[in-house]
């Protein structure tokens, strides 16, 4: 007699479907965790958003902290594509940091480094390792640039690492609802930004 085979596990993908399913699920944890952080957020949730079964969410995510692990990373490699796009881009060093300004503040979320306190304690090192090595890539790619503009003599020598990290860090006031509220007052705000960081940049004459 013919032996049974065993059952496929609740909620669990077929095997062509599993980019697919795996990908949206990621997408939408993506946004979740930059909407509410990281507390708030479950895989239950997350499932329920997909509109798959939460045992689909396990399958491809051993807990919370593995899903919000890989989020986070495909959220940041999608900044740094974006970044690159407009800081290799045509125009002066002002005009696409002004770019790179405005398309980073239009959309209002969670503070990052708050989110990752949330998340510390159900993280571990090599997981917090790989979130913080991703989002070097993007402070390594602005500190490039701002060195081959020190080069060219179209900025004053400085550290390059750290102007990066005061640009990103500056930008954070897109969760300030007071003063960045619509697309009008994202502009606005993204070339005050940029004017007040190239005032100090500018060369002096």
């Amino acid at each position: 007699m013919k032996q049974d085979q065993p059952k496929r596990k609740p909620g669990r993908p077929k095997a062509t479907d599993s980019p697919q399913t795996k990908g949206l699920i990621m997408r939408t944890a993506s946004f979740l965790f930059m909407e509410h952080g990281y507390e708030k957020v479950s895989l239950d949730s997350v499932a329920k958003a997909c509109s798959v079964t939460k045992a689909s969410v396990y399958y491809y995510f051993s807990n919370k902290a593995a899903l919000f692990t890989e989020s986070l990373q495909l959220v940041l490699k999608m900044a740094y594509e974006q970044t690159a796009l407009i800081v290799y881009g045509p125009g002066t060093l002002q005009e696409r940091l002004f770019e790179v300004a405005k398309k980073h503040m239009r959309n209002a979320h969670v503070d990052f480094e708050t989110m990752m306190r949330e998340a510390a304690s159900e993280l571990s090192a090599e997981q917090v390792n790989a979130i913080r090595g991703s989002e070097n890539t993007l402070h390594i790619l602005l500190a490039e640039v701002f060195q081959k503009a020190m080069d060219e003599k179209e900025i004053n020598s400085s550290d390059p690492m750290l102007l990066s990290h005061v640009f990103i860090a500056t930008m954070s006031v897109r969760n300030r609802r007071e003063i960045v509220n619509n697309a009008e007052t994202v502009g606005q705000s993204a070339q005050e930004i940029v004017q007040l960081i190239w005032t100090g940049l500018a060369p002096r004459t």
